[in-house]
């Protein structure tokens, strides 16, 4: 072999040699590797905490009473029988109006709307009444404004013989909603072909009879839901005997369904005889949606801790509503309480008298305040008693009620579950501040005057929002 070649080989054998080591000692290392901690690098998130800016606050009013049959050839046309007078307090909002459907006018102070103040949303409080004293429609009501929802309850009125009830949905909104309405009635949880698809423009207020959406119907309960934008929905109630009107309401949406709820300030200007059929001035209207169960209805005269009536147990099908009479109650305000182990929907009804001149009244569930929040006192015709009922729940609670506009506050002090009431004038807004928990709900009672509503918890603010990227 020539050197030249004998060098070549020497070398080729080196680098066999030495490639095959550095195998070796590769994989020896990854395999030492593997068991040891893997070094790492860790860094928290970048997050930013931000609290969104409020939007208005808004508040809808139901708008005037509405007759049907007052155009000669027309008669299903709907026009105006009675405006209705605003009271409002708190912060100033300027006033809108909406499109009505059942005119086609625009109806002026139905759409209140208060910008944020210092970086928090607006308060006030606003409250409607009105009055009318026709051949086809006769009696006063009176019905807070409320802001709008995606979800909604309606748990009064009916379409038996004598009733013409109006079903309202106002959509104070840039966006146009669609609105499916669900009827629960003595067959069960339906969507109507007039309650499917409902299409509620910007700016609008779209006015249904119940009848067509719940023909023959004693006691029927509306779930109202909206896609696209929130609505605020109402019920024009009114009722003719034998030709001769014998008074109206206009309610608004009841409690979400809750496995208790409390009705305050269901005041009753007549007694009933338990004796005599038909003389019960009072009723409780139920309904589980989603399963069946027994609820207990107990009554309470305001200021006693005593039951007026037994409890009465009622059973429930599942999405069919009852009526419960309260038979044999005296004249007076009392408080209504439903238990359930299965949520339910509640509302109450009463009528000022058995016969001659009367008016009734639909007082949905409220829902609960928790804090501090504002009510208006719609005006009310003259020595017709106003008063503010408060009603606690489980836990004792001091409430504050402070005129709005100045004056000397008033003080509750109430155990659990107790219920009290404070007169106050009509058209005046009050500050409502409480300790703990409580529903509360305006009334007023008289023989051709008897109305109620809730009081609306305070607009809630905007929490903070955890933001990462």
């Amino acid at each position: 072999m020539n050197p030249a070649r004998a060098l070549r080989a020497l070398g080729t054998g080196t680098r066999l040699i030495v490639g095959a080591a550095v195998a070796v000692a590769l994989v020896v290392a990854v395999v030492l590797a593997i068991p040891a901690p893997i070094p790492t690098m860790q860094r928290d998130a970048v997050a930013l905490v931000q609290t969104p800016t409020p939007s208005d606050t808004v508040a809808v009013c139901p708008g005037p009473l509405l007759a049907a049959g007052r155009v000669i050839g027309q008669a299903g046309q709907l026009s105006v029988a009675a405006g209705a007078q605003v009271t409002r307090g708190g912060v100033e909002a300027r006033s809108e109006s909406l499109r009505s459907s059942a005119t086609g006018e625009d109806v002026a102070d139905t759409l209140l709307r208060a910008a944020p103040v210092e970086g928090r949303a607006a308060e006030f409080a606003a409250a409607q009444s009105t009055a009318t004293a026709a051949d086809d429609l006769s009696g006063f009501a009176a019905s807070a404004c409320t802001s709008p929802r995606f979800d909604g309850w309606l748990a009064a009125g009916a379409t038996s013989t004598g009733a013409a009830d109006l079903v309202s949905i106002a959509n104070p909104g840039d966006v146009t909603a669609t609105v499916d309405i669900t009827v629960f009635g003595q067959s069960g949880p339906v969507v109507p072909p007039g309650g499917e698809g409902v299409v509620v423009a910007a700016r609008t207020q779209v006015t249904l009879p119940l009848a067509g959406l719940a023909l023959g119907e004693l006691a029927p309960v509306l779930r109202i839901q909206a896609i696209g934008a929130p609505v605020v929905v109402s019920l024009q109630s009114s009722r003719t005997v034998t030709l001769e009107p014998v008074g109206l309401d206009v309610s608004g949406p009841a409690a979400p369904p809750a496995l208790s709820q409390t009705i305050p300030g269901v005041v009753t200007t007549t007694a009933s005889d338990p004796a005599v059929a038909g003389s019960v001035t009072a009723r409780v209207r139920l309904l589980s949606a989603s399963e069946a169960t027994t609820a207990t209805v107990t009554v309470f005269a305001e200021g006693s801790d005593t039951p007026a009536i037994a409890p009465a147990p009622a059973q429930l099908q599942a999405g069919i509503p009852i009526e419960l009479e309260l038979p044999g109650l005296a004249a007076g305000a009392y408080t209504v309480r439903v238990d359930a182990p299965a949520p339910v929907v509640a509302s109450a009804w009463t009528t000022s008298a058995l016969g001659g001149q009367r008016d009734f009244s639909w007082l949905p569930a409220p829902e609960q305040i928790d804090g501090a929040t504002l009510v208006a006192v719609a005006e009310a015709p003259d020595r017709v008693p106003v008063r503010i009922h408060i009603a606690t729940l489980q836990t004792a609670a001091d409430v504050t009620l402070t005129p709005v506009v100045g004056g000397d506050p008033q003080t509750l002090a109430l155990g659990p579950g107790d219920a009290g009431a404070l007169s106050v004038p009509a058209g005046t807004t009050w500050r409502i501040e409480t300790t703990a928990p409580i529903v509360a709900a305006v009334s007023y009672a008289a023989t051709t005057a008897l109305a109620g509503y809730g009081v609306q918890p305070a607009p809630s603010a905007a929490s903070a929002v955890r933001v990462v990227p």
